[in-house]
């Protein structure tokens, strides 16, 4: 994704114009983001929101030798999720459902498992494990990062993959057992 230092400054010096420009380019981008991160996807406009007002009101300590303007934005994002649900947990105490009649019909070969019902899959894994396995496994933060993002310790981060990992190969079993107790002939 290419974001021009110049739109950038255009948005720090507030032109409505190129802030729309900027909103557009990254909306798409930072929507899967949220998607595979948010536990609830209905609530994915609400932590959009929140994104999008923190990059705005940040844009000036963004530093362009840092890395990618993108990079920060998804930095950014992914912590107004984690946060967000953060919130919601404390609010609920209970993980979020899913509903079963969203989830579509999972393939017997888990290689050619869809996009949506991995996601599916792998929400259903516990937060602390989820949050980890995302960050390290999708967007390729290393556990220091991680811990501090999470605000735990390194090792921790590290349990958390390793269970993550595990608990990814008891789920796929059971899915596949359960496609193969489906097309038994009876």
């Amino acid at each position: 994704m290419d974001i021009s230092q110049q739109l950038i400054n255009e948005c720090k010096s507030n032109n409505r114009l190129s802030q729309k420009a900027l909103y557009l380019q990254l909306l798409p981008y930072l929507r899967a983001v949220c998607v595979r991160y948010l536990y609830n996807t209905n609530l994915v406009k609400d932590v959009l929101q929140e994104a999008f007002i923190l990059i705005f009101k940040n844009l000036n300590k963004y530093d362009s030798n840092k890395g990618a303007f993108h990079k920060w934005a998804v930095t950014i994002t992914i912590n107004a999720t984690l946060n967000y649900n953060r919130r919601m947990s404390l609010r609920n105490q209970d993980q979020f459902e899913i509903d079963l009649h969203d989830i579509p019909q999972i393939p017997v070969v888990l290689q050619n498992l869809s996009i949506e019902a991995s996601l599916h899959l792998l929400k259903k894994m516990p937060s602390d494990y989820f949050e980890v396995f995302n960050l390290f496994i999708i967007d390729g933060y290393d556990h220091k990062e991680i811990s501090e993002m999470l605000d735990i310790n390194v090792e921790l981060s590290r349990k958390r993959l390793s269970r993550a990992r595990v608990w990814l190969k008891e789920a796929f079993a059971q899915q596949s057992e359960k496609n193969i107790d489906i097309k038994k002939p009876s």
